[in-house]
């Protein structure tokens, strides 16, 4: 009986073990072959839109924005992007929202292009010197945009860093420098002929 048995327990462990066990034909797959799941979006922090501003992810991915400070034209833009984050996506709105953190409220208004469409604008823009210069000296903008595309509100999060030095005053600093310039040739006449007043003292007298 017991060799029955152990026989039968093993050749049931084997019939087991053939049909159960993970064998090289076996359905199951190693952890290294499996599919590893994409990436939400591609935009990490920091990532520059066309334009070379910083990224602002609305909705789901739906649409994007783009955010930039341009020092020469003394202006702040957003650009409305598509969900490719490439394409513009004219939209019917007449302004926008950026706030930056612990700041007040910038509203841009839209700047439309000749391709976006009558009553339709892709850009919206502030010029304001003065928040030009704060936003540089920052170097960073940090806050929220709020923009209604197709009369449904979005919110995106703003972590925008600034190319470029803050706003300098390189033309103060050569005004400056021009003036030190331009008082040097006069100390160094005086110096170049120090004894001109004695000679000519000396001219003056009598002969004897």
């Amino acid at each position: 009986m017991r060799r029955i048995t152990l026989t039968t327990l093993l050749s049931l462990g084997i019939i087991s073990c053939g049909i159960g066990c993970p064998g090289n034909n076996s359905e199951f797959k190693k952890t290294g072959e499996l599919k590893k799941a994409p990436p939400v979006h591609e935009h990490g922090h920091g990532a520059k839109g066309p334009h070379g501003g910083g990224l602002i992810e609305l909705g789901a991915e739906e649409y994007h924005a783009e955010i930039v400070v341009d020092h020469d034209a003394h202006a702040v833009r957003v650009y409305v992007l598509g969900k490719d984050a490439k394409t513009a996506e004219p939209i019917s709105a007449t302004d926008l929202t950026v706030t930056p953190a612990g700041k007040e409220a910038l509203k841009l208004k839209a700047a439309p292009q000749k391709t976006d469409g009558e009553g339709k604008s892709s850009v919206f823009e502030l010029i304001d010197d003065g928040v030009v210069h704060t936003l540089m000296d920052a170097k960073a903008i940090h806050g929220k945009l709020q923009v209604s595309i197709g009369g449904k509100p979005y919110t995106g999060e703003i972590d925008y860093h600034i190319d470029g030095s803050a706003h300098d005053h390189k033309d103060e600093k050569g005004h400056a420098d021009h003036k030190d310039e331009a008082a040097k040739p006069d100390a160094a006449k005086k110096e170049d002929h120090p004894d001109k007043p004695a000679e000519a003292a000396k001219d003056a007298e009598p002969k004897k």
